[in-house]
């Protein structure tokens, strides 16, 4: 071998190692960087004429397994969607009370229900004890607390989800950006022969991102640059990027929701260049998301409504038969839109004064009356009493002077604006005149205002069948009607319904928190494989970076050699 050829062998094999040093210490560097993989420099000895004529790196690559990558995307997906499923139950469970200690009674909405019936009972034996039906009026208040306290948590977590959705999304329109950035990068590297391994790591850390957040599907193009689409086929980036669209709520009641469809709702759902992708979002953070924002917490919602207006719907019914020794100055009715009426019997009408003592009476035959506005006219007749129908068509009476009490008590409807009944109703239960509680769901059910400032206006008896002035028309009775107030929760079912969504919640969480765990375990196995099999091992790396010191220290010793003999040929030959 020539001195030349002896020096450019060595001195090539030396750039190589040196190449290989600077990959094998890159991968040192680099080994707890998320999404990094070891590097390897492909070594290619030339040959010429027969002969070696050193070593040369021919590309900087990272060899992985992209069945293996694209099922760590698709785990990352679900493995998302599991945790923010698991998240949102453990928050619901906990505003239904599921994992208090006491969840075998159901929690706080349950204890506070049985603490209701409690009361009731005890009322029932000295049904005008002024102490009782304020202990009463208060567990009731306490329950519809409970129930709103409940629903606005329930409100709480779907504006949370809102709240996260625009979050996700923005994750995601930033991960989108990023990868087409990427994308340029990897394209000119590539057509300038350069190595794209470290660019490539960073797309992919770009594309767990966005995999977090919803399911996608993706492919690498001859150019080096990646394609993407949601699992419904939308593209999100091909040749440009089609960002994710979506509109934050600031407020949330329980009547908000989305549709993609006519009537649309007043929540925002989520688009690409317009066109509404929300149903076909599949796996990833968003995908919960939407499901507890529009479905999950509004089933419960829907279920805390049903608990609310049973209990509303039952006391009222007994509430409005009953009447009390102390008599309210103004009734207000709370069933609008009531026009005709179908009526027979007679309603009684009663004017008490400060001491509860009847101050006149009325009889108002009803067969003769066929509409509301008859009736408020009949009402109105009365002395000391004024009658009104507001602009939703509700009645509401009122007696003058306020210091005097009204009793309406009596009178059948049998149908209403035409449609008969199920069952007949008295007047006051038809039209809501004494309602004891009100609100149209549990975002806003509560205690007659009224009752509330003064329970002793709870109605715990009925009107005596003779009326004479000046004496109570109302005796203290034997408790039945407060009974029937506490058998009427019990036949309606408020505590088995409200039991069965506390269990419902909490076995919603169980297998929740157990999805959760599986998919995090699957994910976790997938990138440990990932890991073990293309990701750096220091010890490895370290005995790689001893073995080429050795060798280039061989080749600089030879490169050295050959260089000394150069320089005696030259002196030799001046």
């Amino acid at each position: 071998m020539s001195l030349n050829l002896a020096m450019s062998t060595a001195s090539r094999s030396l750039r190589a190692i040196e190449t290989q040093l600077s990959v094998a210490t890159a991968n040192m560097t680099s080994a707890d960087v998320k999404g990094y993989t070891r590097k390897s420099a492909t070594k290619v000895t030339e040959v010429t004429a027969g002969v070696g004529t050193g070593a040369t790196i021919t590309e900087i690559v990272s060899k992985v397994d992209p069945w293996l990558l694209k099922s760590i995307i698709s785990a990352s997906s679900s493995k998302e969607a599991s945790a923010v499923t698991y998240d949102y139950l453990s928050q619901l469970g906990q505003a239904l009370g599921a994992l208090s200690s006491d969840s075998s009674s159901g929690g706080t909405l349950a204890t506070a229900i049985s603490s209701l019936t409690a009361s009731l009972t005890k009322l029932a034996t000295t049904p005008d004890s002024a102490t009782l039906k304020s202990d009463v009026v208060g567990d009731l208040d306490t329950v519809a607390a409970a129930l709103r306290s409940t629903s606005s948590q329930v409100q709480n977590l779907r504006l949370n989800a809102d709240s996260d959705i625009a979050d996700a999304v923005d994750t995601a329109n930033t991960a989108l950006n990023a990868i087409d950035a990427l994308n340029d990068s990897i394209v000119r590297a590539q057509a300038s022969g350069q190595s794209t391994s470290d660019l490539e790591d960073q797309r992919m850390n770009k594309v767990a991102d966005l995999a977090g957040v919803m399911g996608i599907t993706y492919f690498t193009q001859a150019n080096g640059a990646m394609v993407i689409y949601t699992s419904g086929g939308k593209p999100l980036l091909n040749s440009t990027v089609h960002p994710l669209s979506f509109k934050e709520t600031s407020t949330m009641t329980s009547g908000a929701y989305y549709s993609d469809i006519p009537p649309k709702g007043n929540l925002s759902g989520i688009s690409v260049d317009g066109e509404p992708i929300t149903g076909t979002i599949r796996n990833g953070s968003l995908s919960s998301l939407l499901t507890m924002r529009d479905k999950t917490l509004p089933g419960i919602q829907t279920e805390l409504d049903t608990i609310a207006k049973s209990l509303r719907d039952t006391l009222n019914s007994v509430h409005n038969d009953s009447a009390g020794t102390s008599s309210p100055s103004s009734l207000s009715g709370s069933v609008g839109g009531v026009n005709a009426l179908g009526m027979s019997g007679t309603l009684k009408v009663v004017i008490t004064d400060a001491d509860g003592k009847a101050v006149s009476s009325a009889d108002i035959d009803l067969s003769t009356i066929s509409t509301v506005s008859d009736l408020k006219v009949a009402l109105d007749a009365v002395p000391g009493l004024d009658a009104s129908i507001d602009a939703d068509g509700r009645l509401s009476v009122t007696t003058n002077p306020s210091s005097t009490g009204v009793i309406l008590s009596g009178g059948t409807v049998s149908s209403v604006n035409g449609t008969t009944l199920s069952a007949a109703k008295s007047l006051s239960a038809a039209l809501g005149l004494n309602d004891l509680v009100s609100g149209t769901g549990a975002e806003t059910i509560s205690v007659r205002s009224d009752i509330l400032a003064s329970p002793k206006l709870l109605a715990t008896s009925t009107l005596n069948s003779t009326v004479t002035v000046g004496s109570a028309p109302v005796s203290i009775g034997t408790g039945t009607r407060v009974q029937a107030l506490a058998n009427a929760i019990t036949a309606s079912g408020v505590t088995a319904k409200t039991n069965d969504t506390v269990s419902g919640v909490s076995s919603r969480l169980s297998a929740a928190k157990e999805e959760a765990s599986s998919q995090q375990t699957a994910l976790t196995t997938l990138t440990s494989s990932f890991s073990s099999k293309y990701g750096v091992n220091i010890d490895e790396e370290t005995a790689t970076v001893t073995a080429l010191q050795k060798s280039y220290s061989a080749s600089a010793q030879v490169f050295s050699a050959a260089n000394s003999m150069f320089d005696a040929l030259l002196q030799a030959v001046r």
